[in-house]
């Protein structure tokens, strides 16, 4: 990894270098695809960030941290997604949503789906969380942020 952040919150906000994440298990739909830039795009559309792909040309996806835009985002990760990622402490995570835009429609990010990463390697998955009311298309729009949010990652806890 060519940057790795040691405090909470975001793996990459204003003012950080990117980081490169290796996904030990691709997203959904893009087999091809398990190495990613993860870099700011800047300050004008803070807090989110872009995820390009290093294996296949013009692939980027949007992502932001959900705490940020929700604070009662908790997630459960099915323990062999913890395994499989090698966490140990959820310090050691980081949790990003990512976001969809369609023609003439608000932005939505995926709560169902999220994208989790072990701050430590670099390593991150797709989670697809089983039993949950959240959902791949929540509204992100002025009403959704939260005024004064802290960069702190969404909560997790290990599941069965």
């Amino acid at each position: 990894m060519t940057d790795q952040l040691t405090l909470p919150g975001p793996l990459v906000s204003h003012g950080t270098t990117e980081c490169v994440l290796h996904f030990v298990r691709p997203v959904i739909g893009f087999p091809l695809s398990t190495l990613y830039s993860l870099h700011s795009l800047g300050e004008t559309y803070a807090p989110f960030v872009a995820l390009t792909s290093l294996d296949e040309e013009g692939l980027t996806f949007v992502a932001v941290a959900p705490g940020l835009l929700f604070a009662d985002y908790v997630l459960e990760i099915p323990e062999p997604d913890v395994a499989l990622l090698g966490l140990t402490s959820a310090e050691d995570a980081d949790v990003l949503g990512l976001v969809t835009r369609r023609k003439g429609l608000s932005p939505t990010v995926n709560l169902l789906g999220p994208v989790v990463v072990d701050r430590r390697t670099g390593s991150a998955l797709q989670v697809v969380l089983q039993d949950s009311a959240y959902r791949v298309d929540v509204p992100v729009d002025g009403v959704t942020a939260l005024a004064g949010s802290s960069p702190v990652a969404s909560s997790w806890r290990r599941g069965a």
